[in-house]
């Protein structure tokens, strides 16, 4: 009988055979095989994007009205006239140094070239007031079909003090999927994961709920100016809710309901716009997954953000920086044992810039800390050599990243080069042996290489 391990391999290589099939037919076709929001709308990828997935003036529009503008698909027969997109994603990590680790439980896919991405979306409207971008697709890192994304949104327009007001509802799987403006830890530089390691405590506003919940949102933008929302999310496991979570593993379970708002001040001033406003979520999360009954932590965040944005003929340029404090009650934990303080503290700073000349070349550049509370029982792990020990019990993490990119076909902005390096400068609490077996935060550096095909 073939091993598990064995049979991975097998559908790994298979699944990579025909990706350079398919990568070898599109990139032998015409250039007007563009996604499908661009064949919906007759514009090209620039109009929405500067280079993708970051979003201008015109595509932040495009999301809010519920992905329904353009009627470009209606005189074209089933099944050309169905907004489907895929992509394909190939890249290859390589980390610096796995000594005091355990390199096949930490760095499963590093030293690989694998295929990263596989996915198919329903990207497009639904009705003339709807629509949808839904993403199921396979992760070559976590080696799993699943839907990683879905917005589906209903929106419509009135008029509010003579003055455009856009009013809108938005049913998706993680609250910051929805955001328009790319300041959001989901749509913000570097936009592509990567496979080394990440530090495991983040805020919740910080992706830690991604397709682990479902929420429902209504938000509306007055003037082009004033953006407001406001949500509720629960866990997605059960029920109606099931499918926004599908092949996604349960890593956290939501008790009732978990209010969620959303305030943007938005200035649109030519080729240029700024946006800043506040955002914030309460939740209440049992402390076993697997056993959702009890007493519950509560974790609540507040987040500040801002993005500049420069979208000429020859230079693009995009700034924006968030910075985050959640406080973390361990109703629950600290009772139990499994906390050393009843509450602890955790503040994340972030901030990047990305600059492209022409939409062809592009360079960014990013900057992350995030510092809280020491707790030993919460963050601390020195039991074994791991990358993901912590001798301290604190949170401290900081470094910055690097990332070059070319678009080398100019006719066809929906294929993108990528080269990145990812520098830590303190991990798990430490600069120098965070995990108590000589490791330190340097060797966690990560280069890392992407080809990303949209089409």
């Amino acid at each position: 009988m073939m091993s598990k391990r064995k049979t991975t391999s097998l559908i790994d290589t298979v699944i990579q055979t025909i990706t350079t099939g398919l990568l070898f037919l599109l990139l032998s076709a015409p250039a007007q095989a563009v996604p499908s929001f661009g064949r919906q709308t007759g514009q090209p990828c620039a109009a929405c994007h500067t280079v993708f997935p970051e979003l201008t003036s015109f595509g932040r529009q495009f999301k809010l009205r519920g992905y329904s503008l353009g009627n470009q698909l209606d005189d074209k027969k089933f099944p050309f006239n169905l907004p489907l997109s895929a992509s394909l994603i190939g890249s290859h990590s390589s980390i610096r140094d796995t000594r005091a680790s355990n390199p096949s439980e930490d760095f499963p896919r590093a030293d690989e070239t694998i295929l990263q991405t596989a996915a198919v979306y329903y990207a497009g409207k639904i009705t003339d007031s709807s629509g949808a971008f839904v993403q199921y697709g396979y992760d070559g890192i976590e080696r799993r079909w699943a839907i990683e994304m879905a917005d589906i949104r209903y929106a419509n327009d009135t008029m509010l003090g003579g003055k455009e007001l856009l009013l809108g509802v938005t049913l998706n799987n993680s609250p910051g999927v929805q955001d328009i403006w790319n300041s959001a830890p989901m749509w913000s530089f570097p936009h592509l994961e990567d496979a080394g390691i990440m530090p495991e405590v983040a805020p919740v506003l910080d992706m830690a709920l991604a397709s682990q919940v479902a929420g429902l949102g209504l938000y509306g933008f007055w003037d082009n100016t004033l953006y407001a929302e406001v949500g509720v999310y629960r866990t997605a496991r059960n029920g109606l809710l099931r499918p926004f979570s599908a092949g996604v593993p349960t890593e956290t379970e939501v008790d009732r309901n978990a209010p969620y708002w959303h305030l943007m001040i938005n200035r649109e001033m030519g080729n240029q716009s700024f946006a800043a406003g506040i955002k914030g979520i309460m939740v209440n999360i049992f402390p076993d997954a697997d056993a959702p009954s009890g007493p519950t932590d509560r974790f609540r965040d507040v987040a500040l953000e801002a993005q500049y944005q420069y979208v000429g003929a020859a230079h693009i340029f995009t700034a924006d920086a968030t910075w985050m404090r959640e406080t973390r009650d361990w109703d629950a934990s600290f009772p139990m044992g499994m906390a050393s303080n009843p509450s602890d503290k955790l503040r994340t700073f972030k901030a990047n810039v990305h600059y492209y000349w022409q939409r062809r070349v592009g360079l960014g550049v990013g900057y992350f800390d995030t510092q809280g509370d020491r707790d030993m029982l919460k963050y601390g792990m020195a039991d074994e050599p791991s990358a993901m020990g912590n001798a301290s019990g604190s949170p401290h993490n900081r470094g910055w990243t690097a990332e070059f990119n070319y678009l080398p076909l100019k006719d066809m902005q929906n294929l993108k080069l990528g080269l990145r390096y990812t520098a830590y400068t303190r991990f798990n609490g430490a600069r120098s042996d965070y995990n108590g077996f000589g490791r330190d935060a340097s060797d966690n550096n990560l280069l890392f290489g992407y080809v990303w095909l949209i089409f």
